[in-house]
């Protein structure tokens, strides 16, 4: 099949990455399987991701062959996506409890690249995935009336309440926007993953680095929970694995930039700040001014003697 070609696709996904397919092909029962996808890259794909024990998953499987025969004319893929290739529901952020999902995946970097957009028709609903009400999600999807899905935890902590003694301030998805892209900051934001030992590992240090920096009016630190929160930025293109750094300057959010401080300096705290430090204030206007805490200040998030005399003027 040629590339751009505009009819629908029934993919049926059978590895591990939705970027990874093994080619198999049966025109009469329009199934497709492959190495690299190519022949949907360019559509959007009506994504049906299913629990092969659910009571639902045959009737749903023979449903989705009729869809793809009602939906030849549309500019739309159909991939069906097991739910026990869990590496495929992590990269979407999808848990079991989840299922079954109806959702369409609009890859806006390429197949298998973040970031990409869903636009959501059903979650936990089996009735919703009807050939009827499919259909009709597949017709406003492509008639543009489907607004973007944007997940986000529930707020962990308001602004106004956090206390920045204690660190990074933790944010969720819905709160993005008006924290890390005001534009009267530069912005450090931590993406973590709460399972990576990595992210583990430089918590602590994100922590004290906002600690140090919390006299600044210009800059701050923030942190969150990628894995449970959607972020829509080009940034988000460069995110291959957790933790991830991305600094958004004042007044130019569309041109934030991944900071990259050596791994090797996790187990020093005062040297992986140093460095952090030198590499943000190359990306920033204002100077990022990090005061150095005493070892115990820094472990209880406490002002040093002379820093709680600085906060007095």
């Amino acid at each position: 099949m040629l590339r751009g070609t505009v009819r629908a696709l029934l993919v049926l996904l059978t590895v591990a990455a939705p970027a990874q397919f093994k080619r198999t092909v049966d025109r009469k029962a329009r199934v497709f399987e492959y190495p690299d996808i190519q022949a949907a890259a360019d559509l959007p794909q009506l994504t049906l991701i299913l629990d092969r024990s659910g009571s639902y998953w045959k009737d749903v499987l023979n449903m989705t062959r009729q869809l793809a025969d009602d939906l030849a004319a549309e500019q739309l893929a159909v991939v069906l996506l097991p739910a026990d290739f869990q590496s495929a529901l992590k990269f979407f952020k999808v848990k079991p409890g989840d299922l079954p999902m109806a959702l369409v995946v609009k890859w806006l970097s390429g197949l298998g690249e973040r970031p990409y957009q869903l636009f959501l028709h059903a979650q936990g609903d089996p009735k919703q995935l009807g050939l009827t009400e499919l259909r009709s999600f597949a017709k406003r999807f492509l008639a543009g009336e489907i607004p973007p899905w944007l997940r986000s935890a529930p707020v962990v902590e308001e602004p106004e309440q956090h206390d920045p003694k204690t660190g990074a301030l933790e944010i969720v998805g819905s709160q993005f926007q008006q924290l890390a892209l005001d534009d009267s900051k530069d912005v450090l934001v931590m993406f973590f993953a709460p399972w990576c030992g990595f992210s583990k590992r430089m918590q602590p240090h994100v922590d004290e680095l906002a600690r140090r920096t919390r006299h600044l009016s210009t800059f701050t630190v923030l942190k969150i929970d990628e894995t449970r929160n959607d972020v829509s930025h080009p940034v988000m293109a460069r995110l291959k694995g957790y933790p991830f750094l991305a600094f958004f300057p004042a007044g130019k959010k569309d041109a934030a930039q991944q900071v990259r401080v050596d791994g090797k300096l996790l187990g020093d705290a005062e040297a992986w700040i140093e460095q952090a430090v030198q590499k943000l204030q190359l990306l920033s206007s204002q100077p990022i001014d990090a005061k150095v805490s005493t070892a115990g200040a820094a472990e209880s998030g406490l002002l040093s003697d002379a820093e709680e005399r600085l906060e007095e003027f």
